[in-house]
């Protein structure tokens, strides 16, 4: 625990929108992932639906595409706070190369390191969430597909098969 709250001091303000940013978008990820496998699972095994089933498909086909607009929001806008937190760090630096010269390493080292940990945070957190954006991205096309072919929405001539990864 010691470690995570020197890791936050180190990296500033922004560490902590960074990580703030993160918990939400998990948030928004397991949900929607939960949401979506439930879907497609119902959608597998329900051979007759009526138009409340219909309604009740699309409405929840509509909040996994909500959800996934703002997980790539998220998966975005980490890298750049990431990027922030850099420019702040290397700020920091030159505040210190202004005031001291380049005669003080570990002042020095101060700023670097925190810009080095925020573009760090803002790498690592972004990169799961992206992953997790294409798996139920997957997931959400997958049930649209199932939910077309059961209320007969399928046209033949102009719909691309499903891809192999989705089934």
């Amino acid at each position: 625990m010691k470690e995570m709250l020197r890791y936050f001091q180190e990296g500033g303000v922004v560490t902590i929108f960074i990580a703030g940013v993160s918990l939400t978008a998990w948030y928004v990820a397991i949900t929607a992932w939960i949401r979506a496998r439930s879907l497609v699972k119902m959608l597998a095994h329900k051979a007759a639906f009526g138009h409340r089933d219909k309604l009740f498909i699309d409405a929840n086909i509509l909040e996994l595409e909500r959800k996934l607009r703002a997980l790539a929001t998220m998966a975005a806008a980490l890298p750049l706070l990431g990027l922030l937190g850099t420019v702040l760090g290397m700020l920091i630096t030159f505040e210190v190369i202004e005031g001291y010269g380049t005669g003080q390493p570990p002042l020095l080292a101060g700023g670097i390191r925190r810009a080095l940990l925020t573009t760090q945070s803002g790498l690592w957190t972004a990169l799961p969430i992206l992953l997790m954006h294409e798996m139920i991205s997957g997931q959400t096309r997958k049930a649209a597909y199932e939910a077309n072919l059961q209320f007969g929405q399928h046209d033949s001539q102009t719909h691309e098969e499903l891809p192999v990864y989705l089934s």
